[in-house]
């Protein structure tokens, strides 16, 4: 969203990040209409507000875009205060029902340096449930590896699923492709680790090309699948992550027109917030009893998990189910 307002600088890595066309009309109009197929309020919400300092008049084209042509929230706050900060950003995704709670603390913030001026928070809540059915009664109380603790018994889910599967011998993963309800358009692909290969491996080194390549090795067969019911409520700093693809300008420099006679500025922070929750309360049909499995699933360790849109393969949300929480916190 920001690609309007960016200089030449900037402009460059977007276009070459994103696959954005040169003409700035052309990519407002994609932008607008992914934010429409994402956003419906029901299965998916992805929500970006923005934190901007009160003491610095907006651009018009900048209230503009965000305003009426994205339809972004933007608050002015005083952003060497931190409480007021926080508060700010958490009401606002609190009265959105999004299920993300306490989205910052007041240091996320305070922990910035003073010259900050723009700070961008993206909510993403994956609110539907799963495609498949799991029945409560072969939820069983199963080992899982934890990589902070010691290993513990956590509610282990059951079933034999007709789902998408494969190996990828480069990553040293096996894969699944577990569908969301349809009418949300998503699937949850999960990456399990072999044995003797640590989670962090495989998010360090996994690429656009290793996905491509999954994508072309799924195939779909009877599988015996258990899952942890597990849910992540994760926030993270995508900065760094966003360097490595090859569009960090925007934090790196001063190339974004935001406020009226100002001269120019960069995005100072980044915070994205992530929630997902998985249960048996999927929406799919059981499979008939006795079905015979060829292939074993078995998420009894640390894996990560890519939320896609099923049309065309795009993530939308990143994450991985690898840390011990008090069961008591859970649900």
């Amino acid at each position: 969203m920001f690609y309007p307002l960016a200089g030449a600088a900037v402009q460059e890595d977007f276009q070459v990040a994103f696959g954005l066309p040169e003409d700035v009309h052309a990519a407002i109009e994609q932008q607008q209409r992914l934010a429409q197929q994402l956003h419906d309020g029901q299965h998916l919400k992805a929500l970006s507000f923005v934190l901007v300092e009160e003491t610095l008049r907006l651009d018009s084209e900048f209230e503009r875009l965000f305003h009426r042509t994205f339809q972004t929230t933007v608050e002015p706050v005083d952003l060497t205060d931190d409480i007021p900060s926080a508060l700010a950003v958490n009401s606002f995704y609190q009265r959105a029902n999004t299920e993300i709670e306490d989205f910052i603390g007041e240091g996320d913030v305070f922990s910035l340096p003073p010259c900050h001026k723009l700070m961008l928070f993206s909510g993403v809540s994956v609110l539907t449930p799963l495609a498949i059915r799991f029945n409560p009664a072969d939820t069983a109380l199963e080992l899982f590896q934890f990589i902070n603790a010691p290993t513990q018994r956590v509610s282990t889910m059951h079933t034999t699923a007709f789902v998408r599967r494969c190996l990828h011998n480069e990553l040293r993963c096996k894969v699944v492709d577990i569908p969301f309800d349809a009418a949300s358009g998503l699937s949850m692909l999960v990456l399990l680790p072999y044995d003797g290969t640590e989670l962090r491996q495989i998010v360090n080194s996994i690429t656009p090309a290793h996905l491509a390549q999954i994508d072309e090795r799924l195939q779909s067969c009877w599988t015996d699948l258990k899952l942890p019911k597990f849910f992540v409520r994760e926030k993270t700093d995508p900065k760094q992550t966003l360097g490595k693809l090859g569009y960090g300008g925007v934090f790196e420099i001063d190339d974004l027109h935001v406020f009226h006679d100002s001269g120019r500025t960069r995005l100072n922070g980044f915070i994205q917030h992530c929630y997902l929750a998985v249960s048996e309360s999927g929406s799919g049909i059981p499979a008939p009893p006795d079905t015979p499995s060829e292939f074993e699933f078995h998420g009894n360790r640390p894996f990560m998990f890519l939320i896609r849109r099923t049309m065309d393969g795009n993530v939308l949300q990143v994450g991985n189910f690898s840390k011990y929480i008090d069961p008591d916190e859970q649900f």
